[in-house]
């Protein structure tokens, strides 16, 4: 493997963001193929537009994500990029040490190996460093080491000790234990081998390092810069937000044109939860797919929940006395059981089960003597739980109308006036304001990002309503 090979493989490594990115971008651009008429383009302009997607994804996912980190990019065990990869590092590896055995022994792989290490280190030191630095351009010296090599005087150990008592100078925390197992060994391409990829591991801490000491200052400009990329990508795909158009044009009542804008936004935004997972999400919020469905997720499973919650209430309210330890032990229940079991008609008996047992339980505890949770009640429950699978329910329907509409109220409102938890729904105030907190904060960095795209596209729609 050349120098070259070596070299793009750790810009890779350093560069490349962790598997959820290229997907992301990937969907974006489907999103986008899918809208669009056949339209030609010159290689550049796809090339460009592409790494345009690639950076908003980089920058969008540090943004929303407060766990981001970038990690080493793995091929699939059985893809062929990985058997490619594997067949040339082997044979680089092979190859030095085809080298370093010969008599005499040969350098040439084993220079390219210290230049770019040297490059690497060098890599990681801050403006400070500057005695490392000159450490590093003194001791890996390229004429240096060459001038041994001719004189036959090369001290490979010399090498290997340096380059490792280094990282251990500047390696993170997590990376002791490895650089401490490479000074144990003895066979200098294993030693070599796993510098390399220590170093490579290394960037990525130093990169991450980076993201979380600037996260601030990186949040109070990614706004800005993915929609100056994407206005950008716009130029070269003038249609890319064509799925846009028609998301916002559903929630457009052109009988009330003067409506502002702010809310036609607030009900496409509202769309997500009912969202059918087989249409293809627009383009302004395609990055964001995932979290977008995870919350809707989040939504139905408190709907499910609460609304079990109100019929076992209500069915054992006869012999469960009103204690608010008991409701909220129940909640945690209920929201436990269904978290952890497809609600369908199979799971529901069992459910229904347990629910009952928890109930006996409490009631044991509180009054050895106190009246259990019947058979016929049992039976009772389990008819009403098992309804409530019905999106046209009442309880259910009911649950959810008020859960959307607190919601609502919440990515509507212009201020941070406190919303009225929804009526006979306090139990689940908690849960209901994560879902919300959630929703907001995905939808409130995209008006950052969109809000602009998102006016000028509705001031065309209403611009055409207008026309004779």
């Amino acid at each position: 493997m050349s120098s070259e090979d070596t070299s793009n493989n750790d810009q890779d490594n350093q560069s490349t963001p962790n598997r959820p990115i290229p997907g992301a971008r990937q969907e974006m651009l489907n999103n986008i193929t899918a809208a669009s008429p056949p339209r030609f383009l010159s290689l550049p302009e796809i090339m460009v537009a592409a790494k345009q997607l690639e950076d908003i994804a980089l920058v969008h996912e540090i943004a929303v994500n407060e766990n981001f980190k970038l990690e080493p990019q793995e091929h699939p065990n059985n893809s062929l990029m990985k058997q490619v990869k594997d067949t040339m590092h082997k044979a680089f590896w092979e190859l030095l040490r085809e080298q370093l055995n010969s008599d005499p022994p040969v350098y040439s792989q084993a220079m390219i190996l210290l230049s770019e290490i040297q490059i690497s280190l060098s890599s990681l030191l801050l403006d400070q460093h500057t005695k490392l630095k000159e450490d590093i351009a003194q001791v890996l010296n390229v004429e240096s080491i060459q001038n041994q090599i001719d004189n036959d005087s090369l001290d490979f150990e010399y090498y290997t000790k340096f380059i490792l008592n280094l990282m251990s100078k500047i390696c993170a925390p997590v990376r002791d234990d490895s650089i401490r197992a490479l000074t144990l060994l003895n066979d200098p391409v294993d030693i070599f081998k796993g510098i390399t990829e220590t170093l490579s591991l290394m960037k990525l801490d130093m990169a991450n390092f980076t993201i979380t000491a600037q996260r601030r200052a990186l949040n109070a400009c990614s706004a800005d810069y993915e929609r100056d990329k994407f206005a950008e990508y716009l130029k070269v795909q003038p249609d890319a937000l064509n799925l846009t158009a028609e998301w916002l044009k559903r929630h457009v009542n052109f009988e009330k044109t003067a409506e502002p804008y702010h809310d036609i936004v607030a009900r496409a935004y509202m769309e997500i939860f009912d969202w059918n997972e087989n249409v293809i999400f627009p383009e302004a919020l395609s990055l964001d797919k995932d979290r977008y469905l995870a919350t809707n997720k989040m939504l139905n499973l408190l709907i499910l929940a609460a609304s079990t919650f109100i019929v076992t209430i209500s069915t054992t309210n006869s012999i469960i006395p009103r204690d608010i330890n008991f409701k909220n032990d129940l909640k945690e229940f209920i929201l436990s059981v269904i978290k952890h079991n497809d609600f369908n008609n199979n799971v529901i008996p069992n459910i229904v089960k347990q629910i009952a047992l928890h109930c006996n339980e409490y009631i044991c505890r509180l009054n050895p003597d106190g009246l259990l949770v019947s058979p016929d009640m049992v039976n009772t429950l389990e008819t009403q739980v098992l309804s409530i699978q019905n999106p046209d329910n009442k309880i259910r329907a009911l649950v959810e109308k008020r859960f959307k509409e607190f919601i609502a109220a919440v990515i509507s409102s212009d201020n941070a006036v406190p919303q009225q938890c929804p009526l006979g729904l306090s139990a689940f105030k908690d849960e209901l304001a994560a879902v919300t907190g959630s929703f907001l904060h995905l939808i409130t960095y995209n008006r950052k990002v969109f809000t602009t795209f998102y006016d000028e596209i509705l001031k065309n729609l209403l611009k055409q309503c207008d026309l004779p």
